[in-house]
């Protein structure tokens, strides 16, 4: 009998104790509002962020609701949407891409802002640095640190190795990116150019009249092999930069567009975070947010998942032997 009563109110201390956690957690009544701002809707692309969310405890519609604004590409309507968010008001922006970012933090220096995916964020102005962020942006970067865009040189040499001149084209461009976050991605790419012997032909391509304007003159500088931004102009792979890359027979590469690469594309190859991953970080900062936590100590976090996307139909269109260590490194490779 003594025994059960012992044991009767160890678990009612036990539940004591856990009450103000699950309380912490759901807060019955308590419903928050979520804004997300990006570039453009894409069936189910949260769907990694609501599961994890769901793992921490966090039910979409029970706990909180996700109220959806996009730029559709058109990053000057960015200031607006962001404002209108701060003006419901939500507890919480997440946002894609650095312009996004900055257009939120105008809006409030005050609600949490997550970014699911950022350029160089410290570059751009949204953090002190990316271990003490400062302010109420943390979250995401995708290249910072990485030197991402010197391994797109090193990838590409690899699988062409008599590439002596590099063609890019970048739309990586404001309004939708600033001007001190291509410099430094560009930069990387010099330094793993120089250090090969390949010259870049480099482009900026910020519309769509200019990306017509690049392509002319990139066919004019005999270029041996092609890297694509997957920013706003060149995202949706445009009939005139696909038709370019196959009359000239370019080995291609770009970053974030490993569905395009898996949909026998003209693109060989891919290699970006995984953006499933990133998401699934997002939901971890979110609930940190909810539960308490500010954004300036929360240290903005650099990708630990990659994923390279090889094409060997597109290999054996340009006559193309992608060499194994190469194919030891892809984590998806379409035969």
């Amino acid at each position: 009998m003594r025994l059960a009563l012992l044991t009767a109110s160890a678990i009612l201390v036990l539940a004591l104790l856990a009450a103000p956690l699950v309380a912490e957690a759901q807060q019955p009544g308590k419903v928050y509002r979520i804004g997300v701002l990006s570039p453009r809707p894409s069936p189910g692309w949260l769907d990694p962020f609501s599961t994890e969310m769901r793992r921490y405890g966090w039910i979409e519609g029970r706990d909180y609701v996700l109220e959806h604004r996009y730029t559709e590409d058109e990053q000057q309507r960015a200031p607006a949407l962001a404002a209108e968010l701060a003006s419901r008001p939500v507890d919480v922006i997440l946002t894609i891409n650095t312009a996004n970012t900055l257009a939120a933090r105008q809006a409030s220096a005050t609600i949490p802002i997550v970014m699911l995916a950022s350029g160089y964020p410290v570059e751009a102005g949204l953090a002190v640095s990316l271990a003490r962020p400062g302010g109420n942006v943390t979250g995401n970067s995708i290249y910072a640190g990485a030197e991402l865009f010197g391994k797109y040189v090193s990838l590409l040499h690899a699988v062409a190795p008599g590439m002596r001149r590099l063609g890019v084209l970048w739309d990586y461009a404001p309004p939708a990116f600033s001007i001190p976050e291509s410099a430094v991605a560009i930069a990387e790419m010099r330094r793993a150019a120089g250090t090969l012997g390949v010259t870049l032909s480099l482009h900026m391509v910020p519309t769509r009249e200019a990306l017509e304007s690049a392509l002319a003159v990139a066919g004019r500088d005999s270029i041996d092999a092609l890297f694509v931004t997957v920013g706003p102009v060149q995202a949706a792979m445009p009939p005139p930069l696909a038709e370019f890359i196959v009359a000239r027979h370019l080995p291609t590469m770009t970053d974030f567009g490993s569905s395009a690469v898996r949909k026998g594309s003209v693109l060989l190859m891919a290699y970006s975070p995984s953006f499933a991953s990133l998401l699934v970080r997002g939901a971890y900062f979110v609930d940190r947010i909810l539960r308490g936590a500010k954004p300036a100590d929360l240290p903005i976090e650099q990708p630990t998942k990659f994923e390279l996307v090889i094409n060997l139909k597109t290999a054996k269109a340009l006559g193309l032997t992608i060499p194994a260590s190469v194919l030891a490194r892809a984590d998806e490779v379409i035969q």
